[in-house]
């Protein structure tokens, strides 16, 4: 894992890491994702797989494409990475970290999603960048109304990190080639993280 620097001073810190994840698991976090198929998702909306491990290291649940097997030690891996991302960029906040939560998204060719600073529940907010080997990376932006974007350039395997505030205003969106796969991997600090549904 490398550090990266990037000359843009946002709202808030964030950290961004090249080679996330070791060679084999990041092969392995490639096969979580699923595809978009159009004729179940006519509005072209976002397919989110996902998966969630309390602090202790036990599977709440997972839809991902995943095995829990597979997952488990990578988790177990980066709940200490990501709980010390948060020590440093927001330490008041890690007394009440509860889970990981893994969300594999698969998002759709020209999608842009709205900017949003996330929900407060999300302690540290993480994304991977997966496949496929070039689109768009995320964006973070000085003002909801989209003043000073600044992109965190797509690279396969690069990790950008923040700690939510009311001002961490940030967006994404997919090139029109190819659907555009992140996994996202968020600490919460909700005691009983949600089943999603299908």
């Amino acid at each position: 894992m490398e550090r990266v620097s990037f000359d843009y001073s946002w709202t808030n810190p964030y950290v961004v890491f090249d080679d996330f994840f070791e060679p084999d698991e990041f092969e392995t976090i490639k096969s979580g994702f699923g595809e978009i198929d159009r004729s179940f998702n006519p509005r072209r909306l976002i397919l989110a797989l996902k998966c969630a491990f309390s602090l202790s290291g036990q599977c709440v649940y997972n839809t991902s494409r995943c095995s829990e097997e597979e997952l488990r030690p990578i988790n177990k891996r980066c709940t200490d990475v990501l709980l010390n991302m948060l020590k440093e960029l927001s330490p008041q906040k890690l007394d009440q970290a509860r889970y990981i939560d893994w969300g594999f998204q698969t998002v759709p060719k020209s999608l842009i999603h709205p900017i949003h600073p996330d929900i407060p529940e999300k302690l540290l907010s993480t994304v991977v960048y997966c496949k496929p080997e070039d689109n768009l990376g995320t964006f973070l932006f000085s003002s909801q109304e989209g003043d000073g974007r600044f992109e965190v350039p797509w690279k396969r395997n690069r990790a950008l990190a923040f700690s939510r505030a009311e001002d961490t205003w940030h967006s994404y969106a997919c090139n029109d080639i190819e659907q555009r796969c992140a996994l996202v991997l968020n600490v919460m600090s909700s005691v009983e993280p949600p089943i999603p549904t299908s």
